[in-house]
């Protein structure tokens, strides 16, 4: 529990004024508040004898009340409005605090969690589903830790510091007493430590099954219109109902196993307010006690039973959240497959892009996941001239797609290295090496947003002028201007608005409108009919010279207009060269070449 408490407290580096503020306000308010009992047994003790009890209290009120000319009645009444309103107003400041920050740790959470996840490469979402991150960002934050990695432990702080006062003063009415009441606790310490494990089992099952049901409902609603067209919505419906089901009964069991503690926990602890009505009552009618001290007595045990109940819900919630820093621990555990560890390099701008490309050298490079014997690319090396046009051809699982990836640094090399200008990838920052670049990906990845902001992405700095132009060259800017709402048209989830030529149109739009000086095209037009894409080429062509291009493509008329073309198979290259020099070698390129042309003639 050590190592998860340590996790928690990194994140209050930040805020030490409200750690000090917490740490000295509530026992401030708790030794205030402590003494308000003592003003009720004085008063009952008043009220039968007509006199007050020499007590420090009591005659520093009589004192302070003699000096304003006032009664003893008196002194008591405004002795329990100074304590009050002095209490009342130290805790709704230390409430308050703790309340800021509890909103404040649970955003830093999901924040810094969702910060790594993005950082994380492709071996990490092939091993964590997006139901399941999407339920340790979300519930096993805001519902299970949030809570306790502030009000949990900052309430079990001021619950064992009102058990301190309160035992203090209890000590000084009746020892003997004081020791029968608190009888208890050794018997609700047993019991959080023969349930701890029993809980974590509980809480674990329960937080995998919440995944397992965000899982389902995500992958449902990602691919409904295959659901609909196959007509497996009851099959679904029984996927969901069971997946449901399962988190049902792990709900149930949990909220039991806590529920059968926490009754323990007050239940027992009810005990001492029997001890002390026996033994109280008995010292009472022996004069061994006073009745004013008998009544306080009781208000004391009776306040105890809020703090054991906290402390009681933090053993039980500690076990809850210990599993969801697990969790989330988990995640963190795993490397990033590329590091920004570049010192150098000013974003690109469009002036500095505009009409100039950038030179890339392959230099023996190899790629494999981590821990995998199976080299997806081997040996590769190559260079592309600035301004050049070069094409990536191979059969389907020849590398391609992860080459282009290389490039914008998705992944990075596990052999030799790649260059840009005659300077190491790994050398540019990120931010720099991304913004040179524009990348579209075989899949379209679209946002739901308006089709200006799917364009604009975020970036700052690109005018109406520059985003027409990138739709006119993507071939898009007509259909958009017959839109609803022109460019304001929201797109839906995944575009499911939007036709699959057009997505993958309005991705390379977000590509072209940064005119950036490296192009990467990771055959982005196979959705688009014969008539669009020729328009399309032949406006990229247009605009091509001013940048280096990396095209995937099975298009025969761009393989012609390529400067170079590299053949991949089984992840090596095997052949390079101009379309005019390949096409007459009875090599690989000739092969793919013909299929290519066969089956454009058959579509």
């Amino acid at each position: 529990m050590y190592a998860k408490l340590r996790w928690i407290l990194r994140y209050y580096r930040g805020y030490p004024h409200v750690v000090a503020l917490l740490l000295v306000l509530t026992p401030l308010q708790l030794a205030i508040g402590v003494h308000i009992p003592r003003l009720v047994g004085f008063t009952v003790d008043y009220v039968k004898t007509g006199a007050l009890p020499e007590h420090w209290l009591g005659r520093g009120l009589v004192g302070a009340g003699a000096g304003w000319g006032l009664s003893p009645a008196a002194s008591l009444g405004l002795g329990f409005i100074a304590l009050g309103l002095a209490a009342v107003a130290l805790y709704a400041c230390f409430q308050s605090w703790r309340a800021w920050m509890n909103v404040r740790l649970e955003w830093l959470f999901r924040q810094v969690s969702f910060d790594q996840v993005t950082a994380k490469g492709p071996d990490f979402f092939n091993r964590f589903r997006t139901g399941d991150l999407v339920t340790r960002m979300t519930d096993d934050v805001a519902e299970k830790l949030s809570w306790f990695a502030c009000s949990g432990i900052w309430r079990l702080y001021e619950a064992l510091l009102a058990v301190a006062f309160v035992l203090i003063m209890m000590v000084s009415i009746d020892p003997a007493l004081t020791v029968w009441t608190a009888g208890p606790l050794p018997l609700l310490i047993l019991i959080f430590f023969r349930s701890s494990s029993a809980l974590d089992r509980r809480y674990d099952a329960l937080q995998k099954r919440i995944s397992r049901v965000n899982d389902v409902a995500e992958a449902c609603f990602s691919g409904v219109r295959v659901l609909k067209a196959y007509v497996r919505e009851p099959a679904q419906q029984r996927r969901f109902e069971g997946a449901a089901r399962e988190r049902q009964a792990a709900e149930i069991a949990s909220v039991r196993a806590a529920a059968i503690v926490d009754s323990l926990y007050n239940y027992i602890w009810q005990f001492g307010v029997v001890i002390v009505l026996f033994a109280g009552g008995y010292k009472v009618l022996r004069a061994g006690l006073s009745i004013g001290d008998m009544a306080t007595f009781i208000y004391y045990v009776v306040w105890l039973v809020f703090p054991m109940f906290d402390i009681g819900q933090f053993l039980v919630k500690s076990r809850q959240s210990a599993v969801s820093i697990d969790r989330l621990v988990e995640l963190e555990a795993v490397p990033p497959m590329v590091r920004d560890e570049g010192i150098g390099g000013a974003v690109a701008g469009a002036g500095d892009a505009e009409g100039r490309g950038a030179a890339l050298r392959f230099e023996q490079v190899g790629f494999a996941f981590p821990g995998s014997p199976r080299r997806i690319l081997e040996d590769i090396s190559f260079e592309v001239a600035p301004g050049e046009i070069a094409a990536v051809v191979g059969r389907v699982g020849a590398g391609k797609s992860w080459l282009v990836h290389l490039v914008p640094r998705l992944v990075d090399p596990t052999e030799g290295r790649i260059t840009l200008d005659g300077r190491d990838l790994r050398a540019y920052r990120l931010e720099a090496l991304r913004g040179m670049i524009g990348f579209v990906p075989q899949e379209p990845a679209l946002f739901s947003d308006t089709v200006r902001q799917n364009i604009l992405f975020g970036r700052p700095g690109i005018s109406d002028e520059r985003l027409a132009w990138a739709l006119e060259v993507a071939q898009l800017r007509e259909e958009v201007e017959g839109f609803p709402q022109g460019l304001d048209t929201p797109i839906g989830t995944r575009g499911m608005s939007i036709s699959g030529g057009q997505k993958q149109r309005l991705s390379l739009a977000r590509a072209l409108v940064g005119r950036p000086r490296i192009l990467i095209l990771d055959d982005c037009t196979s959705a688009l009919d014969s008539r669009t894409e020729a328009a399309l080429w032949e406006r990229l062509h247009e605009v091509l010279p001013g940048m280096t291009a990396l095209l995937v493509t099975h298009r025969p008329d761009t393989l012609q207009r390529a400067d170079r073309i590299f053949v991949l198979a089984g992840g090596r290259l095997v052949e390079s060269g101009s379309h005019a020099t390949l096409i007459g070698r009875p090599g690989e390129y000739a092969r793919v070449y013909r299929r290519l042309e066969l089956a454009g003639s058959l579509a």
